[in-house]
């Protein structure tokens, strides 16, 4: 007598769920909402970035000041608040339109000067093995100098400058010093947060804060150029915020991103990304609150508290 008994072959319930099988099918809320690519990547875009009147300000105080020559400019600005996208796209404009301005782009410079020398001369063309500070200073001064022979310009970008130490923002200074070899053909932009500001105000940098020329400022958006960004980023890669958003949903992200480009990307991204796992064809504001909380940008007990309290008004609302 045979004692075991034939086992059943299980069938899994979740795949007659055609919601299951198309979360199976589908990886990312980019295809779920039918976008060409993520609207709000926060890596730099020349065709998802979104020219405020403050940005066009000051598109055009730093590239005046380079193609003037006035020698030192200063870009402040909080963080997120989109310096390194504003200086990737003059990065990118002056590679390809420029004429003479050989651009050098230190977007996470080293905190010494030897290693900052050698990047810059890597890019102007040297292999930078020279060890010697003093050698390398002479490289830099006879390049730049058969450059301004030719009218060409070099501007160095020297981004997140908060963390450079004053020792080293100090030689920099001296780089772009008057000099009988070395006129002003050589600019050098300063990108960094507010605190930046603070440093130059010391007595030790005196003498730098004094030689910037042109100063200029990212502001926060507005409420109606954060909704302005969100609708032209989803342009961009075909749909609308209409299409995607409740309109409570999208004022709440705009709020609470304070008009901040990094932030919105950030409320936006986990907003869509909560959203994409209830599979919601349209985003609403308990998503966004719910994204908020998983970044912490609320708390987490309280909004759940909202929401049971909502939930329960919602059912009992006949008896009351």
């Amino acid at each position: 007598m045979n004692f075991f008994r034939k086992k059943k072959k299980l069938l899994n319930p979740f795949l007659c769920d055609p919601k299951l099988k198309f979360v199976l099918q589908e990886n990312t809320y980019e295809s779920f909402y039918s976008f060409l690519k993520d609207p709000f990547a926060s890596h730099p875009d020349p065709n998802l970035f979104f020219l405020t009147d403050n940005c066009r300000e000051v598109w055009n105080s730093v590239l005046q000041g380079i193609f003037e020559r006035k020698g030192f400019i200063l870009l402040t600005g909080e963080n997120g608040i989109g310096k390194t996208t504003l200086m990737a796209l003059v990065y990118l404009f002056l590679t390809t339109n420029g004429g003479k301005v050989k651009v050098i782009p230190l977007f996470d410079p080293p905190n010494a000067i030897e290693e900052i020398l050698r990047a810059v001369l890597r890019n102007l063309g040297f292999p930078a093995e020279e060890e010697n500070k003093s050698a390398m200073l002479s490289l830099l001064d006879e390049d730049i100098l058969q450059r301004s022979a030719q009218g060409e310009t070099v501007a160095m970008i020297f981004d997140e400058a908060q963390n450079l130490r004053k020792e080293v923002l100090e030689e920099i200074r001296l780089f772009a010093s008057p000099h009988p070899r070395r006129p002003k053909f050589l600019q050098e932009i300063f990108v960094g947060a507010p605190q930046f500001e603070k440093k130059l105000n010391g007595r030790d940098l005196l003498v730098l804060n004094q030689r910037f020329e042109v100063r200029c400022r990212l502001r926060p958006f507005t409420l109606e150029e954060s909704l302005g960004y969100i609708e032209h980023r989803l342009n961009r890669v075909g749909s609308t915020t209409s299409k995607v958003f409740t309109p409570r949903a999208v004022y709440l992200i705009a709020c609470h991103a304070k008009g901040i480009p990094g932030k919105l990307n950030r409320v936006c991204q986990e907003t869509l990304s909560v959203a994409y796992t209830q599979m919601k064809e349209k985003v609403d504001s308990a998503n966004v609150r719910e994204a908020l909380a998983n970044l912490g940008m609320v708390r987490k007990e309280l909004w759940q508290l909202r929401e049971k309290t909502l939930s329960w008004f919602k059912r009992n609302s006949a008896s009351l």
